[in-house]
């Protein structure tokens, strides 16, 4: 179901209607922003996106907590957005602070003009440390939010003065160096209109005519605001500096991007890392054995997809086994009493991968009660949604914390039917229903139609 913008009276909810000292952020209108409340925490405390609505404006919260003043509450709130802007690729500008008893977003007659969502993956989140790094996605936020082409490549360049320091020489010859390695599309065009002018040196060129041109106005290169040639110029080279800065921020400041994230894929089994211990851990990347006897506490699992209802019979799943899979895997398996549903996942430590399959990873039986009906109607409900695209999390059933997570599933060769699917869910309800009402007399009909069932999933290849 496609998100859709809610009326206003409806964004105060939950905690968010509960008084206290509220500071809110008050954004402009963002390129992309949720239509449904939702808390994240950063640095140990809980944030709120507010979300866009009829009339109101995107905006960020914070109750404020005790220890943490005012204004201290205010940076953590840009901070945290400009983690966020980092995270999304966008720019995000704030058009006032405030607060009162209730975190009440500004008004706006203007519809959002931007795309809207359900609610943002906040599974990758930075939190640097370094002043110099904190500086530098600050920026960021800035530049990519401006609409002039200026003041836009000049938030960028000044990332680079944080990442690589004071040295005019320094900036040009990191700038050269860079470009030589090759920039992407947006910027290879703009490089190769610059070479076409005849200019061979594009890292002083950038210093020159655009950063020194922009902050400066007593000698040539001036940027005159009403010559349009100087705002056509800034707009074709601001993606070469943008693309320069988001370089220097993850190679010189150490802050990855997301792409970078969603290339290591650690995340598939960095809380299993953290359950298992680095000794464990060692051996199965080493490919050789543990000692004799070693022991590991496995916690209970929740199984999920992203942006759907919870799943009651995976929600508090039990190890059963642990086995090695190869020299660099290990062979899960959680149960429900009396399996009336397995689930399995395999942790490749060779090549940082959770494998989990729909069709065969998953296991579930009928023994005729209604309980068992309950459970697999909610087992098919889990494998439609994760075929459609879900998101696979897994967390600790006591404390939620998330342990694994994989990115959206994608079939191939095969399509669904949602029809035949959601028409096979209910029938199991409706066969729960009835054995909770009448005893065993439907056992008989629900051995006819558990028998060879997985998915009503059709193969194209």
């Amino acid at each position: 179901m496609l998100p859709k913008i809610k009326n206003a009276k409806g964004v105060l909810v939950g905690e968010l209607t509960i008084p206290g000292e509220w500071i809110v952020a008050h954004l402009e209108n963002a390129t992309l922003w949720p239509v449904t409340a939702q808390k994240a925490t950063y640095r140990g405390y809980d944030i709120w996106i507010l979300p866009i609505a009829e009339e109101l404006l995107p905006a960020v919260a914070i109750r404020r907590p005790a220890g943490l003043s005012p204004e201290g509450c205010e940076r953590l709130l840009l901070r945290f957005l400009s983690a966020l802007a980092w995270s999304e690729r966008t720019g995000l500008l704030v058009q006032g602070l405030g607060g009162g008893g209730l975190p009440r977003q500004m008004m706006d007659s203007v519809r959002h003009r931007g795309a809207i969502c359900e609610q943002f993956d906040l599974s990758y989140l930075p939190e640097p440390t370094d002043d110099k790094a904190l500086l530098a996605l600050a920026l960021m936020r800035e530049g990519r939010g401006l609409n002039h082409p200026g003041y836009s490549f000049l938030s960028f360049y000044r990332v680079l003065e944080v990442a690589l320091g004071k040295g005019r020489r320094r900036q040009i010859d990191w700038i050269n160096d860079e470009i030589a390695k090759g920039l992407g599309h947006s910027s290879r065009d703009a490089i190769g209109g610059l070479r076409q002018r005849g200019i061979t040196d594009i890292g002083e060129h950038l210093y020159e005519s655009g950063r020194c041109a922009m902050a400066h106005a007593a000698e040539e290169p001036i940027i005159d605001p009403d010559d349009p040639t100087d705002t056509r110029r800034l707009w074709t080279e601001r993606p070469i500096v943008l693309e320069l800065a988001e370089r220097a921020i993850e190679g010189k400041l150490g802050v990855e991007t997301t792409f970078t994230v969603y290339d290591k894929h650690l995340y598939e089994l960095d809380g299993f890392k953290r359950i298992l211990g680095d000794e464990i851990v060692g051996h199965l990347v080493r490919g050789d054995n543990p000692p004799a006897g070693t022991m590991v506490d496995i916690p209970n699992i929740g199984v999920r997809i992203r942006h759907r209802e919870p799943y009651v019979p995976l929600s508090n799943l039990i190890i059963k086994e642990m086995t090695r899979s190869g020299p660099h895997a290990l062979r899960l398996v959680y149960n429900l009493a009396d399996d009336l549903i397995v689930f399995r996942v395999t942790l490749d430590f060779a090549e940082e991968r959770l494998h989990f399959s729909l069709f065969t990873d998953i296991g579930y039986r009928d023994d005729g009660t209604a309980a068992s009906a309950e459970i697999i109607a909610e087992a098919l409900r889990f494998q439609a949604d994760l075929f459609g695209n879900g998101q696979l999390q897994i967390v600790n059933a006591d404390t939620g914390e998330l342990i694994s997570r994989k990115d959206a599933y994608l079939p191939v060769n095969m399509f669904a039917n949602p029809e035949g699917s959601d028409a096979l869910i209910t029938r199991w309800k409706w066969l729960a229903h009835k054995r909770r009402t009448l005893g065993s007399l439907f056992a008989e009909e629900m051995g006819r139609w558990s028998r060879g069932y997985k998915m009503a999933i059709v193969a194209t290849d």
